[in-house]
C-alpha cells in the first residue's frame, strides 16, 4: 500500500496540473483565466461580452428572451467592478473608470491597459472581481437551457481542472463517478491549504526563486497526503485522468 501512495505521489508531481491556491480552487472558473466574463469595464453594451463569451467559450448562443432576462443581471455585475475601479483609482491603486454621459465611458491612467480586467483580476482587489464573476457565471448558468448548460458546464469544468488546486481535484472525482464524500472533502481541501501556505514560505525565503527540488518535494508530499484519504477507486480514477493528459 505504501509503495502505492508513493508512486501515486511521484506521477502526479512529475505532470502537476494540481496548482494549489488558498482559496482551494474555483468553483466555477475564477481564476481559470479564460473563464473571465468581462474583459473590459469601457463596454457600451456588456451583454455584447457576454454572448461572445458563451459562443466562444461554449458554442453556446443567447436567445432573445435569455438576453433580456440576463441583462440586468450582467449590467448590475459589471457596475459593480466599475465601482471597484474606481475605487482602487481614489486609493491611488491604478486607472479607474470615469463614468461619461450617454452611456459613454473612459478610462485615464494606464492608457489602452486601463479599461482591461487584467489590471483589477491582478491587483488588491482580485477576490472582489472573481466573486463578482463567480456569482455571475452561476446566474447565466441557472438562464440557460439544459442542453445549453450541458455545454457550459463541460467548458466550465475544464478550466477548473485547468486552474488545479481542490477544484480540479473535485470535478475530476465527480467525472469520473467517483465524487469526493462531505468527510474527506474538508481534509483534502486542508492539505491544499496547507500546501499553498507553504508554497508562500519558500516564495518569501527565496526572494521569489524557490529550489524546484523543494517544490517537487512538497507536492510528492501533498499528494502523498490526497492520495491516503481517497479510496481505490478514487486513486484510480485520478491516475486514469492523468493518463489521458500525458
Amino acid at each position: 500500500m505504501k509503495r502505492s501512495l508513493w508512486v501515486l505521489a511521484v506521477f502526479l508531481a512529475a505532470a502537476p496540473v494540481f496548482a494549489q491556491d488558498e482559496a482551494g480552487g474555483p468553483a466555477f472558473g475564477g481564476g481559470g483565466g479564460d473563464a473571465q466574463v468581462f474583459t473590459r469595464i469601457d463596454a457600451v453594451n456588456p451583454m455584447d461580452q457576454v454572448k461572445a463569451f458563451l459562443l466562444t467559450k461554449a458554442n453556446v448562443t443567447l436567445t432573445s428572451d435569455q438576453e433580456k432576462a440576463l441583462r440586468p443581471t450582467v449590467e448590475a455585475a459589471l457596475q459593480q467592478i466599475r465601482d471597484i475601479s474606481d475605487r482602487v483609482a481614489a486609493q491611488g491603486g491604478g486607472a479607474g473608470f470615469r463614468g461619461g454621459r450617454g452611456g459613454q465611458g473612459g478610462f485615464a491612467g494606464r492608457g489602452a491597459e486601463a479599461g482591461s480586467i487584467a489590471a483589477l483580476a491582478n491587483g488588491p482587489a482580485a477576490q472582489e472581481v472573481r466573486k463578482i464573476n463567480d456569482d455571475l457565471m452561476v446566474k447565466i448558468t441557472a438562464a440557460l437551457k439544459p442542453d445549453q448548460q450541458a455545454a457550459f458546464k463541460k467548458y466550465l469544468n475544464g478550466e477548473i481542472k485547468k486552474a488545479g488546486g481542490f477544484g480540479a481535484l473535485k470535478v475530476t472525482m465527480e467525472e469520473a463517478g467517483a465524487p469526493l464524500t462531505a468527510e474527506q472533502e474538508p481534509q483534502i481541501q486542508g492539505f491544499y491549504t496547507e500546501d499553498a501556505q507553504q508554497r508562500v514560505q519558500l516564495q518569501r525565503e527565496a526572494q521569489g526563486r524557490p529550489d524546484p527540488a523543494k517544490i517537487a518535494d512538497l507536492e510528492k508530499a501533498t499528494m502523498a497526503k490526497v492520495a491516503k484519504v481517497l479510496t481505490a477507486a478514487q486513486r484510480k480514477a485520478l491516475l486514469d485522468s492523468r493518463a489521458k493528459q500525458q
